[in-house]
């Protein structure tokens, strides 16, 4: 007799660290020294237009409407080609030429971590003020390119408060070396927009409202300060979080208008956090399992169950082993039905729901 299909039900609730609608403070970002997060991190990733595609969006001026806002999914455990990067945030004198940077008040670390080891990529320097979080530059080691760049002047990279619609600019320059020899004067400016509010739900840690930024960024590079060897616009989006700060980054890198050809390291980015040592809060345990029924009907697994309280959006997993680590999303909905074609291995299913 041939085993179709083994049923487990199960409903948990992801946490909601803030209300849908909140405004977020540059307050809310990490910047005590021995605060951490990690992240699944990726290069030249297939999937980055799915993962920008808005379900629906709320109107400027008025939070969403419960299962109106847009949901974006981040849920999936490690892929392959994700490395982890670790964020942390340390004092300006531990980083890497932090005396540049005498006014930053905290520095964010990056370190990706592979099953070799360890690799510190680079160090940005930052501090919060009632004008909001002042970036005050950077450092990454390049093959060819001094690594160092102090932004004349520092910007305002996030406001004092962020709302939905809201939208601001931004502009800075500074000087670089190429090989030690030449002389490069770098120009950035930027458009930045507030395009959407919604559900960000992230691996481990459950879903949670968030606020998503775009930024367009204007890049040119000029060899002796008027020579121009680069000029590129990138296209950057965050999510910022209350509680976790920036808990997702998107970058589309675009090529180099004066050489097309020149070849990028690769053509976009993506973080994904999966854990931070400040969570505000443990996360809630599963609720029990309420009214869940299960009916095989047409070659298909039909699941449906009563709303959830306070949830608006409901994520459907399945995996092979009720002891498995590694559930897989099938997908959302804010419905309360679901159906999954039936399999001839064994499955197990359970619902998750989210704010």
């Amino acid at each position: 007799m041939k085993k179709l299909l083994s049923i487990c039900f199960g409903i948990g609730f992801g946490s909601s660290i803030f209300a849908a609608g909140s405004t977020f403070s540059a307050t809310n970002l990490p910047s005590v020294a021995g605060q951490y997060n990690c992240s699944y991190y990726s290069t030249d990733n297939p999937n980055v237009p799915a993962m920008l595609t808005l379900t629906t969006n709320p109107p400027v001026g008025g939070p969403p409407l419960p299962g109106t806002g847009a949901t974006w999914d981040f849920s999936q455990p490690q892929q392959p080609g994700e490395t982890i990067l670790r964020t942390d945030i340390i004092s300006p004198a531990n980083g890497m030429d932090g005396g540049s940077f005498p006014d930053a008040a905290y520095a964010e670390q990056d370190t990706t971590e592979t099953p070799s080891g360890t690799n510190q990529s680079a160090w940005r320097y930052y501090g919060i003020t009632d004008q909001g979080r002042s970036y005050y530059g950077f450092y990454v080691p390049d093959s060819d390119a001094d690594g160092l760049a102090v932004f004349d002047p520092p910007t305002t990279d996030i406001p004092p408060t962020v709302v939905y619609g809201q939208t601001w600019t931004r502009a800075t320059s500074w000087n670089t070396t190429v090989e030690g020899i030449y002389g490069i004067y770098n120009e950035f400016s930027d458009t930045v927009t507030v395009d959407a509010s919604g559900t960000l739900i992230l691996p481990n840690i459950g879903g949670v409202s968030a606020l998503r930024v775009h930024e367009i960024q204007g890049y040119t590079a000029l060899l002796d300060g008027y020579v121009p060897v680069e000029i590129a616009t990138n296209q950057y989006y965050y999510w910022l979080v209350p509680g976790l700060g920036v808990a997702v980054q998107i970058t589309e890198y675009g090529v180099n208008t004066l050489e097309p050809t020149y070849p990028l390291p690769y053509t976009n980015s993506v973080e994904r956090m999966f854990y931070a040592s400040y969570l505000p809060k443990p996360l809630p345990s599963p609720a029990t399992p309420v009214n869940l029924y299960l009916q095989l009907q047409n070659g298909s697994a039909c699941l449906t169950w009563n709303p959830f309280t306070n949830s608006a959006i409901y994520q459907v997993q399945s995996a092979g082993s009720l002891i498995s680590p590694n559930w897989q999303a099938l997908g959302l909905t804010s419905n309360t039905n679901w159906s999954d074609a039936l399999s001839p291995t064994q499955r197990f299913y359970r619902v998750i729901g989210f704010p």
